[in-house]
């Protein structure tokens, strides 16, 4: 008995046609998904409502590939740490993906439940509801940011911009052989992050 033809369509196959144009393009419009597709609007219909949903497939993917599994009895620092490097790998794959995300509100089988479990970690560690929604937001302005840099060259500063600023030329020579710029940077950056979060704590009187 000859095996059933290959499904010329399925929601993944829309998620990752639509994935693959943000990257070439910027974005994607459902009708130009059809035509990559070489199939009729009317079709795409039959497995999503419309590019709201394409774009929660997308960033459903995308969070699949945090592979992050968050301890709600965990470290909260040790959650943030883990949850925003696994967050800023992801994204430094897909970079042209992030204004998408970003203006397009989370679905509830997608982002939410790693987010849920932060916002109980942080909770049960003492902070007020708040500083936990503002710690949230503040994990994605950092591996946001720090994902772009991820793909940046390694060296910002040309020798001809050097020779003209010479305390930054001496800056740019302390940093350490062999160890990645944007690396040290993000490292840093969560350093500071912490540091911060646990005065907030103490500041407040709750237990770290």
């Amino acid at each position: 008995m000859p095996r059933p033809p290959k499904a010329l369509l399925s929601r993944e196959i829309i998620a990752a046609a639509a994935l693959e144009m943000t990257g070439e393009s910027g974005g994607f419009t459902v009708p130009e998904l059809a035509k990559r597709l070489n199939v009729r609007q009317s079709s795409l219909y039959n497995h999503v409502s419309g590019r709201a949903e394409i774009i929660e497939l997308i960033r459903q993917r995308l969070h699949e590939s945090l592979a992050v599994r968050v301890d709600v009895t965990g470290d909260w620092a040790d959650v943030i740490r883990d949850v925003a490097t696994a967050q800023r790998a992801s994204m430094a794959k897909h970079p042209w993906v992030i204004p998408l995300l970003a203006t397009s509100p989370a679905g509830l089988d997608a982002t939410i439940t790693t987010l849920e479990n932060v916002a109980t970690v942080l909770s049960r560690a003492g902070f007020r509801d708040r500083d936990v929604m503002l710690a949230i937001s503040m994990i994605d302005i950092v591996t946001i940011g720090a994902s772009l840099d991820l793909v940046s060259p390694e060296d910002l500063y040309p020798a001809e911009v050097l020779a003209e600023a010479t305390t930054l030329a001496r800056v740019v020579r302390s940093a350490a052989a062999g160890v990645s710029r944007a690396d040290a940077a993000f490292e840093f950056t969560l350093d500071l992050v912490i540091e911060a979060l646990r005065a907030r704590l103490a500041r407040d009187g709750e237990p770290g």
